[in-house]
């Protein structure tokens, strides 16, 4: 439908092909993170369809044997995908449609945010969702998700279901009024990464960044150059010292109490797109009525939990974000040249909150192995 518009599928560790908006890097000895140790579980492609694919990109097309063999060819092909796609339904691998038309929308992610946001005065830590359930693979690689800004670690709430089948996920979670800088936050990922790679050494591991946890990402990668990862960075906030809103932050320190009521609905509209995020749920074979229906009331359920945000980043958590994005975002930096592990970047090109386009573009040319995707059409709040 003409409302709808691209949304990320973290089907991007099973794609090896470089599309019209993707870069990668040319060096011909970087390996693809697709062809590590997974099967297709986002009814993209599966396994056995990526190495033949990789394998055509790195020798070429061959040539038909004829046009008798050919059509037995075609059909032994044919049945061998059918046999590949029965096996990974037998496995429970069958295809998740988690790319806007599922179950979960941005409502849920807003409920299990009030329910984390309460203070227990605890410290930063480790959970996992719940929707991930078992992984259906053996030996299944890890996947730590590192929160944006918000620090409630449920970013990836529309993946959870689809990623645990392929993934052991946990995600961080940082309490709202916790006050462990950025050199804390890290210690706590590079713990967990040192830890389990000591207890498995050939086994992957998957860092999702989002945002401020992007900066988290990249300094554990530039701290463990021995350790096998994999960086997926969604927007990280690297670039925070270009960020549009830098006139706007001396006034934000300023602002009374009982006025950071408005803050959230300035944020809704500088991180994401409301209207985006209500067309999550409709389904993309409606008539046009239908639609406009589906949306109105999808909007009218979603633009009062935007007022939610005060609670969850209430004003003094907020100030403390914007110093953590600030030192994050330095310590990152100044240690690019240590990264080696593999990164894919995807980037927004409608982040209003950073800019995204070109860190992506700056990334790409600074980092050793780095590939880039962008989604044109999107807001900062990439995942959701």
């Amino acid at each position: 439908h003409p409302l709808h518009r691209p949304r990320p599928c973290l089907a991007f560790f099973c794609n090896s092909s470089v599309s019209a908006t993707q870069k990668h890097h040319p060096s011909p000895a970087m390996s693809i993170p697709a062809l590590r140790s997974f099967p297709a579980v986002y009814g993209v492609k599966s396994t056995a369809r990526l190495v033949r694919h990789h394998s055509r990109l790195g020798g070429g097309l061959r040539a038909s044997s004829g046009a008798v063999n050919g059509e037995v060819g075609l059909r032994n092909r044919s049945r061998k995908k059918e046999d590949a796609v029965k096996k990974e339904k037998d496995r429970g691998l069958e295809p998740l449609y988690d790319d806007g038309f599922g179950g979960v929308t941005v409502k849920d992610y807003f409920a299990a945010a009030r329910a984390l946001c309460k203070d227990d005065g605890g410290p930063p830590r480790w959970f996992s969702p719940v929707e991930c359930g078992q992984p259906a693979v053996e030996d299944a690689p890890l996947l730590l998700f590192l929160p944006g800004t918000d620090g409630v670690g449920m970013g990836l709430i529309l993946h959870h279901k689809s990623l645990g089948k392929a993934f052991e996920v946990r995600c961080l979670h940082i309490p709202v009024n916790d006050r462990t800088p950025f050199e804390g936050l890290l210690q706590i990922v590079e713990k967990s990464i040192q830890y389990e790679h000591d207890l498995s050494p050939n086994r992957p591991i998957y860092l999702v960044g989002d945002s401020f946890g992007g900066c988290l990402a990249l300094a554990a990668a530039a701290r463990n150059p021995h350790i096998d990862l994999v960086l997926l960075l969604v927007n990280p906030a690297t670039s925070f010292a270009k960020t549009p809103l830098q006139p706007i932050l001396p006034l934000l320190e300023a602002m009374p109490s009982d006025l950071h009521v408005t803050v959230p609905y300035l944020l809704s509209f500088v991180m994401a797109d409301p209207l985006k995020m209500a067309m999550v749920s409709i389904e993309n074979n409606l008539s046009p009525p239908e639609t406009l229906q589906k949306l109105s009331e999808s909007l009218t359920s979603l633009l009062p939990l935007l007022s939610q945000l005060a609670d969850i980043i209430p004003r003094d958590a907020l100030l403390w974000k914007l110093k953590l994005l600030k030192s994050g975002a330095a310590y990152a930096n100044s240690r690019l040249h240590a990264v080696q592990a593999e990164v894919l970047f995807l980037a927004s090109g409608k982040d209003n909150l950073l800019p995204s386009g070109e860190e992506a573009d700056r990334l790409f040319k600074g980092l050793k192995n780095c590939r880039v995707r962008y989604f044109k059409e999107n807001g900062h709040t990439l995942l959701l």
